[in-house]
């Protein structure tokens, strides 16, 4: 009885990641990459802002803090180039051209016939 128990765990947790790992990207256009800085309690918080357009909707979203002397705040993403990004729920995630994720957390949604 131990025995399946332990089989049937190791299958319900070996299937986990391979049903997070999927995502469905589909492909948009990276309109632009900007730089925002917010000033709380007396500290200044860069971030990088990412706008990308998939089919009509275009996702505005705010990257992770940036340092001063950070050199590339699009992570290799050049402006005007095709980019594979997918929405879930209050994120946008866009894969950068090293093949790794980078999350940001969508601040704006709007249609392409209304910009």
């Amino acid at each position: 009885m131990r025995t399946i128990f332990a089989a049937l765990c190791f299958l319900a947790i070996a299937g986990i990641p391979s049903i997070a790992a999927k995502h469905d990207f589909q492909t948009g256009k990276l309109i632009n990459v900007t730089a925002d800085e917010t000033l709380v309690k007396g500290t200044t918080h860069r971030q990088a802002i990412f706008t990308v357009q998939i089919g009509d909707l275009i996702v505005t979203a705010r990257g992770e803090n940036i340092g001063r002397k950070s050199g590339d705040i699009g992570h290799g993403l050049i402006v005007g180039d095709e980019v594979r990004a997918m929405i879930d729920r209050g994120n946008m995630i866009i894969l950068k051209p090293d093949g790794k994720e980078l999350k940001t957390k969508i601040i704006k949604r709007e249609r392409a016939q209304d910009r």
